[in-house]
This record gives structure tokens, sequence and C-alpha cells, in this order.
């Protein structure tokens, strides 16, 4: 008797672990899972199934349907596509396959699986709803409308038919049916979630914000937690710019609905454009910890180590989606983006140009790629990427914008002034277009229509910079210094808070003769931004113009002692002290001013210059300017002190980028013109090197290295 039952438990044990009786206990577990919506764990048990039974149809068609449920396309086509080759008659999977194709913008196979699941159920909404989509010509989409009335007729009770419907009427531009289709099918089934949302974007296409709110909140309280139609109320707030309720509504979702994706991905999303990295990267652990491999998870977990200057990981992780995903352009833009903020030019180009053959209409890329080639002195390069791309897209402004500025630099004004006749044209409102034209007109000498077209961009965008400083400019050429002070003060005062407007004040004065106004509009700026380095380069040249530099310390030491936690003195007097020759009392303003705030931009670009050039912790010379270049990122005193030391420790390339940055933005600058021909040197440029060195050595002024560029200049001659 113990031998039959030993023998039994051999056998139950023996079946209990055959591969039928696993792949079907994974079968079982697999549709448990499904039932509950809990796709992630139904996927594991899928392809256990499938590591059994590689032919497994029902394998297949669940795993593609729950990779389908979790928005994973590119899986979820895969699989399906097996299903439906071994079970053709299995109509969700071709409707599924269909959506696939329809989102894939293959429109002619999504109706193929349409008339396919027609052909065995003429009344299959599904597949009537894929041929609504399909529908291209007035007589396609009037073939629809009279399959859909014949169908709904046999369909009463069901609101599906008159959504369908009124989307093909909206198409014929006839809103008027469109909207009586949609209140007939709400009042046909008032639970419909998906005739609620219809109605909410017909209201949202009238601008009708209150009922289309309306429409959406009844639609989300009728879905399931987890579900679009409350991540659509979250939209619709973001679109109004009522950030504060779409987290709230998200934030409902995630503590219901944990498993949520698309709402930890919003989340995620606007954490990361109100700054808040930390809160952002949270969201994306939640997302990658239920779809480890969810593209525009890692993209966004890449955006933030971007965002936070971890250069390396930002890379390895583009690199990782585009394994994946190799023709994504935003994977590629992104990468382009991590490679120049690693100073690798030559890689970053090489990426957007991967981003453009993936998304050739992909504006960032192409006006990118086209201001670096305006950097490296390519210019004709980038006029004809940016000609190519106005000529496909005539209305993105912005592109125009760097075309004008490349025709400038290419010394062809007229067709800038072309540029901007039509930037003009296409956005009416936008100041750059007739900045471009007074930009082009001042290259050709016509000053009054310049300044014609120049107030009609201040008059545009009274805050505006760029055009008061060109504006100032033309009239100080003309030699009219108390119209072009009258004009510039005028429009300061629009932007009293504005520290760059009070800087051109302070230049302004200066070129007039009138010091005492000038070191008064210098000192206003300062304290509106002390992260602004001009109006300190600028009060130290004149006090040593003036040969007032005790003065100048007594005026910083009563500052100081008025209040001894602005930055603003303890910098002027570290730039005063510079000036005197007297380095170790410059380097110790300059270690007060960090010690009240770490991040002063200027402070941390002067100390490094000093820590790199006076001698001093070389990599602490570095750490400072590379945190005076993440603070003010366009100044080009700092590029160039970034650049420096970067070339002093043999990162050549680097360096060159950085230094060139500088160099268009100081042209006369000998110092940085030095800085940028050795680098052009190091790099094997002799042409460009030959130019800077003798741009620097052609001066009368003294730098600190003049004797070091005479003779690398006379090397390469």
């Amino acid at each position: 008797m113990a031998v039959l039952l030993l023998i039994g438990l051999v056998l139950i044990t023996g079946c209990s672990r055959s591969p039928e009786a696993k792949k079907a206990r994974y079968l079982e577990r697999g549709d448990r899972y499904f039932k509950l919506e809990k796709y992630r764990e139904a996927t594991l048990e899928y392809r256990n199934a499938l590591r059994i039974d590689e032919n497994n149809t029902h394998a297949l068609r669940q795993l593609g349907l729950a990779h389908y449920q979790t928005g994973e396309m590119g899986q979820a086509y895969r699989y399906l596509l097996r299903a439906q080759q071994l079970t053709p008659d299995d109509l969700e999977v071709r409707q599924k396959l269909g959506t696939i194709y329809l989102l894939g913008a293959k429109p002619n196979e999504a109706r193929d699986q349409a008339e396919a699941i027609l052909q065995r159920d003429p009344k299959n909404l599904e597949a009537l709803l894929l041929l609504a989509a399909v529908a291209r010509t007035p007589q396609e989409i009037d073939g629809i409308i009279a399959r859909l009335e014949k169908v709904r007729q046999d369909l009463p009770g069901q609101a599906k038919p008159l959504v369908i419907l009124a989307s093909l009427y909206l198409r014929k531009n006839d809103a008027v049916t469109a909207e009586r289709y949609l209140r007939g099918a709400v009042s046909q089934d008032p639970k419909s979630v998906e005739a609620h949302g219809a109605l909410a974007n017909l209201y949202l296409a009238k601008r009708d914000n209150a009922q289309a709110e309306s429409e959406l909140k009844i639609a989300a309280d009728l879905a399931p937690l987890g579900s679009p139609a409350r991540t659509r109320l979250a939209d619709f707030y973001l679109l109004l710019g009522r950030r504060d309720e779409a987290k709230k509504v998200l934030n409902d979702i995630t503590a219901k609905a944990p498993d949520y994706v698309p709402a930890w991905r919003l989340l995620s999303q606007i954490a990361f454009a109100e700054g808040k990295l930390d809160d952002s990267a949270k969201a994306v652990d939640m997302v990658l910890k239920s779809k480890p491999n969810d593209v525009d998870g890692r993209l966004m977990r890449g955006r933030i180590h971007l965002a936070r200057r971890e250069t390396p990981k930002a890379i390895q992780e583009f690199q990782a989606v585009l394994k994946s995903e190799p023709r994504l352009g935003p994977a590629h833009y992104q990468l382009a983006l991590a490679q120049l903020q690693g100073g690798n030019m030559q890689q970053a180009k090489a990426e957007l140009k991967a981003t453009i053959a993936a998304a050739p209409n992909y504006a960032e890329a192409v006006i990118l790629l086209a201001e670096i080639n305006l950097q490296t002195g390519a210019a004709q390069v980038a006029i004809e990427d940016l000609e190519r791309f106005v000529a496909a897209q005539p209305q993105a402004s912005p592109a125009y914008v760097v075309l004008g500025a490349a025709y400038l630099a290419a010394k062809r004004p007229a067709d800038a002034i072309e540029v901007g006749r039509k930037l003009a044209g296409v956005a009416p409102r936008d100041p750059r277009g007739p900045y471009l034209i007074g930009l082009g007109l001042g290259a050709q000498g016509k000053r009054p229509a310049a300044r014609q077209q120049l107030e009609a961009s201040l008059s545009l965008a009274p805050q505006a910079f760029e055009p008061l400083a060109q504006l100032a400019s033309l009239t100080l050429a003309d030699r009219q210094p108390a119209q072009a002070i009258e004009r510039v003060r005028k429009q300061a005062a629009l932007v009293p808070k504005s520290a760059p407007h009070r800087m051109l004040l302070g230049e302004t004065y200066a070129a007039a003769g009138d010091l005492k106004a000038a070191e008064a509009a210098f000192q206003q700026a300062i304290e509106l931004d002390p992260n602004l380095m001009d109006p300190y380069v600028k009060l130290g040249g004149l006090y040593a113009a003036a040969g007032r530099y005790d003065e100048a310390l007594a005026k910083v030491n009563d500052a100081a002692k008025r209040n001894p936690s602005d930055v603003g003195p303890l910098m002027l007097e570290g730039i005063i002290f510079e000036q005197k020759g007297e380095v170790t009392k410059a380097r110790e303003s300059y270690e007060k001013a960090l010690a009240i705030n770490p991040r002063l931009a200027p402070a941390a670009n002067n100390l490094a210059w000093i820590y790199s050039e006076h001698g001093g912790d070389k990599e602490k010379a570095l750490q400072l300017a590379q945190t005076a270049k993440e603070m003010a990122p366009d100044d080009p005193r700092i590029s160039d002190t970034l650049g420096w030391i970067l070339y002093k420790r043999g990162v050549y390339q680097r360096a060159l980028s950085l230094l060139r940055e500088s160099a268009e933005k100081l042209p006369t600058n000998p110092q940085v013109q030095y800085h940028v021909g050795m680098a052009y040197a190091q790099v094997g440029d002799k042409d460009n090197a030959r130019k800077a060195l003798t741009a620097a050595t052609s001066t009368t002024a003294e730098f600190f290295g003049k004797d070091d560029a005479k003779k690398t200049l006379a090397a390469l001659k």
C-alpha cells in the first residue's frame, strides 16, 4: 500500500512539473493578472508560457494586448502580428493591429485590417471607427457616413456610432450636425465616457472652456481611475495654465491607481518644467518601475541628468534609448545637447544631423545645427540648411531669425532685410522681424531707415534690449550723445528692474563723457543683478582710467558697512584690487563674496582666473569656472576663463568651442583673441590661428601672454 501511495505521489509531482502543467499555470496566472489590469505581471506570466511553447496563440494574443494596454505599441505589434498569422479570424487582434498602423501613419494597412474585420462582422464599430480615421477624400467620408447610418439603425441605444458620425461631420466642417449627433450620443448613453470626451473636444474647438471642462469632468468621473479620460482632464488644466488643478487630478490618480504610468509620466514632465528635478526624478522612477524600457521615461531621466549637468549619465541614458529606437528624433536631439554640454562639438553636430534625418521638420535641431555652424564660421552651410527648412516650413519664425543672422555674418545685408520682411509677414507681432530689417539697413549704412525699423521693434516689445542697444549705437555713431542718452533713459524707465538696461545707460553716459552718471548707472545695474559681469568691469575701468582707486575703495567700504551681506561691494573691491595689481587682496575679496553667495558667477569667474594664472588650486579653479558658466552661460568673459583653463589642461576641442564663443562676442579684446588663436593652433587650424593672433598682437594694448602670442604667430607664418 505504501509503495502504491509513493508511486501515486511521484506521478502527481511529475505531472505538476511537466512543461504542459507549467504552461497551464503561467497562462492561468497571466489571465488572472490581465483581468485585474495588472498588465506588467501578466506579461511576465505570458512570456514564461512562450518559453515553453513559442507558438501558443493565447499567450501571443494576450501578451500583445497587454503591451497595447500599457502603450508599448512596438512590443504589442510584434506579438499581435504573430497572433494574427496563427488566428486570422481573431477580430480584436486585427482591430488593435489596425490602430497601431493608424498611429504609425500607415493608413493603407489600417484600412486593410478594418475591411477584413467588416467582411466577417459588418456592424463592427471599432472597424468602422478605423475606416473613419483613415478616410481622406470627401467621397470616402460620405461613404463611411452612409455605412454608419445604416449600421446605427440596427444598434439602438448605442452612443459609439453617433460619436463616429460626429467626428466625420467635423471633418466636413459641419460643427452644427456634429454637435447634434454628440448630444444624441450623450442622451442615449449618459455613461458613455467616449461621448462626453468627444463633446468636450467640440467645445474646446469652439473655445467654450467652461462647457469643455464640465464634459471632461463627467468623462473622468465615469472612467476607471487608471484611464486616459482622467489624464485628459489634467491635460486640459495644463492647457489653461491651471497647473495646480492638473497636479491634483494626477496625484489622485497615482494615489488610487499607482500602476497607471501616463499619470506618473505627466507628473514628471510638470515637475521638470517647474525646475523641481528631484520630484521629476521620483515620478520617472515610478514610470520605470512599472515599465523599465519606457522610452518617454528614459528620455525624461536623461533630461534630468542633463539639467543637473550630469553629462556622462545623460549621454548614457540617451544612447540606451537610441539602441532600442535608432531613429527616434527627440533622443538624437537630447543626445546632441548632452554632447554640447560635454564640449563634444563634432559629436553634437553628428547627432543633430541624425535628428534631422529622422525628422526633417524638427525645428529645434535645424536651428541649433545652424547656430553651431555660425559659431564655427560655416555661415554658408547654415544658410543652405536654413533656406531648405524655411522653404518647407514657411511659418517657422525662429528659423528666420537665425537665417537673418547668418546672412549678416556672410555680409549679405540685403538678404537679411528680405528675411526680416518675411518674418514680419508670417508673424506681424514678432519684434524680431523689424529688428532684423534694422540690422540689415544699418549694415548698409542707411541709418535713418534702420532707426525707424528698430523703433518699430521696440514698439512691439518695449522690454527688448537688443533693438535699444542698436539704436544707441547708431545715434552715438551720428555723434548725437545727448539724444542717445535720452532715448536709452526713456526706454529704461519702462523696465525699471532691468539690469541690462541700466548697464546700457551707463555705457551711453560713458560714451558721452558723463562719467559720474555712468558710475551711478553701473552701480544700479549691480544692485539689480549682482550676477551680471559687465557693470563691475565697466566700473573698474572708470576708476582705473581716473586713477580713483582709493576713493573707490572708500565708497566700497562704506557700502559694505551699511550692508555686510551685500556681495556687490565685495565684488567691486576685488576688481579694484586686481587693477591695482594687489592680487592677494583681490582673491580675499572674491572669497568673501563667495562665502556669502557660493554661486555668484562674477566672483567665481574672477577667483578661478586668479587661481589659474597667479598660483592656486587648479582643480578649484576649474570647479569655480564651471560654476560661473552654469550660472551665466552666455557671458563671454566666463566662457573665456573656462576655455583657457581647459586649454591649459590639454582639453583643446572643448576649450576651442568656449573660446570661439567668447571671441565672437568680444572681437576687440586682444587677450580673448590670443586665447582662441592658441586653441586654433593646437587643433591644427592654422588659418584661424593666424587671424586671431594677428588681431591680438596688432593692438597697442598690453595683455598677459602678448609675447607668447607673437612667438606663436611667427612660428605659424
